[in-house]
């Protein structure tokens, strides 16, 4: 498959972007202190369903789930397992 790169932002607009960012991560991991997928662990990671790099957004609360660090890194391990369980989404969808 043949990706675009990801344009790259201002300055001004990565500052921006860094701090809503920020914000909606500590906001995010204080209301889902409980992992999403495990339902066991802390939640410590945010992780993007559909990645910014496939059309998503990282500043949209509807893209994001809190995860603990052993279930984030198996998403990312396991691509295909973790799109069939809807952890992640292609850029099609």
């Amino acid at each position: 498959m043949n990706r675009k790169p990801i344009r790259p932002r201002s300055a001004k607009m990565e500052s921006l972007y860094a701090t809503k960012r920020r914000n909606l991560v500590r906001k995010m991991l204080a209301d889902r202190p409980v992992c999403q997928r495990c339902l066991s662990d802390r939640s410590q990671d945010i992780h993007e369903i559909k990645s910014r790099a496939r059309g998503g957004s990282i500043t949209d609360e509807e893209n994001l789930v809190a995860l603990c660090r052993k279930c984030h890194s198996w998403v990312t391990q396991n691509p295909e397992l973790a799109y069939e369980q809807g952890w992640v989404k292609h850029s099609w969808e």
